[in-house]
């Protein structure tokens, strides 16, 4: 199949799949909507992969690392757009951010979303109970709220029946140490950078009540197939969680990010200003926090898996963690997303579907985010919304190593950036081919050198090039 037949077949790859060949968790032996799987869709962020499953020697996330063992796990999966807001407005709509004009936090998506059926909405079109509990559509900016209540059957409060805190906050550490807290909290970027030890308990703080409501729903009876999103802050700034879990860790086995004194010399400059407040002793604090977040996190998912275990219902559940984008722990000198970066780009993406993928799997073809909501709806046997800029990723789930997209696409503004990274290369451009990125992974795993004016890779700079411009639809998967 050539990628000018694959839209025409979009029915039958990506639609509803016939009875014979449908994954058996979404057939239950041909009986009713009622034995179609329940969906833990579980989101992170600002989460790299720092998980011990993707490599990180240090972290410790045991239940993620269980559940990457369970299922597939992707190696080379990436947002399309490296912050927050844009990220998920794509992830929810299966549609790119430059076609959904969500380009930064402070756009309200709701309506450019306003007459795009998301995720849940088209779940619960489909017979589905949608629950949401914690961060998944972006939920404001500078005080406005963006109220997400009517696209699902009904949001939890994180609070609800759940004790008032008996502990005290503890005082955390500031990056700015040397502004008033008046001062820090005119800006984000000198507010954001506090850690430490909360000094509470896990059900005292955002996560810890975002898993006991998950706990609660799948104790629970539902005379519906179940949608259940969870979303966790954490390691979102400030980079805080109860002590038991900075406790886990110890200054001496934090390693610092090498990098090239010269390193950004060959590219955009990005602002350098949070780092040159680092102290290597800050660094190393910072990188703890950030770890000892993920193993709040994990502990979370740890929960919300034994739940689904004792439930019953594992077997006929699909299960994905995935990172809303990346972030940089002094990688390339940066403390921050919002890059074209891999650290940036690129997100954990854990997927279990009885069934369908084979435990301990790892895929290392280029995926995108966008490709899940395409990727449940044929999962769980309904309908392919009309308009979506994505594909179906049940093949790969069924056989990880076969031919896939020819790479993942990743949007920057408000300054022009366009990435896209394949098995092999990245390549980039900030407003055209002028200004040029280019990396080989083979041999610059942290992108460190610019090949994009060297002559010996000028072909190769053009075909990606001409990738870069040709979209998702240049991409597509050749049979």
């Amino acid at each position: 199949m050539h990628r000018r037949n694959f839209l025409k077949t979009g029915a039958v790859l990506m639609g509803g799949l016939g009875a014979r060949d449908r994954p058996a968790a979404a057939v239950a032996d041909g009986r009713g909507g009622n034995d179609r799987p329940d969906v833990v869709f579980i989101a992170c962020e600002d989460l790299q992969t720092s998980l011990r499953c993707y490599g990180n020697p240090v972290v410790r996330t045991p239940n993620l690392d269980s559940l990457a063992s369970r299922g597939l796990r992707f190696d080379n999966a990436h947002c399309q757009f490296s912050v927050c807001n844009p990220s998920r407005a794509s992830v929810m709509s299966g549609r790119y951010p430059a076609s959904v004009g969500v380009l930064g936090n402070a756009t309200d998506w709701r309506e450019p979303l306003r007459n795009i059926a998301t995720i849940p909405q088209h779940f619960r079109a489909h017979g589905y109970e949608t629950l949401r509990c914690g961060k998944i559509f972006h939920g404001g900016n500078a005080g406005r709220v963006f109220d997400d209540k009517g696209r699902w059957d009904r949001v939890i409060p994180q609070n609800e029946g759940i004790p008032s805190s008996k502990h005290r906050r503890r005082p955390l550490r500031a990056l700015y140490e040397n502004m008033s807290k008046e001062e820090r909290a005119k800006e984000y970027t000198t507010r954001a950078w506090e850690w430490g030890p909360s000094g509470l308990d896990d059900l005292e703080m955002p996560d810890g009540r975002v898993a006991e409501q998950a706990v609660r729903q799948l104790s629970g009876k539902h005379d519906k197939p179940l949608f259940l999103a969870l979303g966790f802050h954490s390691p979102h700034l400030v980079l805080t969680a109860p002590d038991k879990y900075f406790d886990m860790y110890s200054l001496g086995e934090i390693r610092l990010p090498e990098n090239p004194e010269n390193d950004l010399d060959d590219v955009s400059r990005y602002s350098l200003r949070n780092h040159k407040q680092f102290t290597d002793e800050k660094r190393r604090e910072a990188i703890l926090a950030y770890y000892a977040c993920c193993s709040y996190v994990d502990a979370g998912v740890g929960r919300v898996l034994k739940a689904l275990e004792d439930s019953g219902r594992i077997d006929n559940t699909i299960v994905v963690f995935w990172g809303d984008h990346g972030f940089h722990l002094g990688e390339h000198f940066l403390w921050q997303k919002h890059t074209l970066f891999e650290e940036s780009t690129r997100v954990p993406l854990i997927m279990m579907a009885p069934g369908v993928t084979r435990a301990g799997t790892v895929c290392t073809r280029p995926v995108e985010l966008i490709d899940l909501y395409p990727t449940l709806c044929e999962l769980c046997g309904l309908p392919m919304p009309e308009g979506l800029e994505s594909i179906s990723m049940v093949p790969l789930l069924k056989d990880a190593q076969r031919q896939w997209k020819k790479g993942a696409f990743t949007t920057l503004g408000p300054t022009p950036g366009n990435s896209v990274r394949t098995e092999r290369w990245r390549y980039t451009e900030w407003g055209g081919p002028d200004k040029a990125e280019l990396y080989d992974h083979e041999s610059d795993p942290h992108e460190f050198t610019n090949l994009a004016k060297v002559p010996r890779y000028a072909a190769t700079v053009e075909e990606l090039g001409e990738l870069l411009r040709g979209g998702w639809r240049a991409a597509l998967p050749e049979e």
